[in-house]
């Protein structure tokens, strides 16, 4: 795939649209109606939400993707906190599903976390 995008922070300016997409990317997926666009807007509020791993993918000019990440921990068998980030909902708008567009966001995000310090990630289902 040609590079044919942009992935940036998200800005508040974007915050209507990007929810806007996120609701037409999950819109009757996994039950009638859904809520992503509802837990991104709530996670953004989040102490544990990570402004600098928010991001969204831009093609010409309109917001196609977005993945975000969150502070999280994970207890192993001894009972240690072991931090973690946590990603998700990680959207893209239904025209551009299946073209790869999924993965370049979620690679980035993923290299861009790890500038940040992180070693071990978890996919947030919702």
């Amino acid at each position: 795939m040609e590079k044919d995008y942009l992935i940036r922070l998200e800005q508040p300016a974007d915050y209507r649209e990007t929810e806007a997409m996120v609701r037409e990317a999950f819109w009757n997926v996994y039950r009638p109606g859904c809520y992503e666009h509802y837990v991104l807007h709530v996670l953004r509020k989040s102490s544990e939400f990570v402004p600098q791993l928010n991001l969204v993918m831009e093609k010409g000019h309109q917001i196609i993707g977005q993945i975000c990440f969150v502070k999280a921990k994970m207890v192993d068998k001894n009972g240690n906190e072991v931090p973690v980030l946590t990603f998700g909902p990680l959207s893209i708008a239904p025209a551009y599903q299946r073209k790869g567009y999924g993965k370049k966001l979620l690679d980035y995000g993923i290299a861009q976390a790890r500038k940040w310090g992180a070693l071990y990630y978890a996919l947030k289902v919702t």
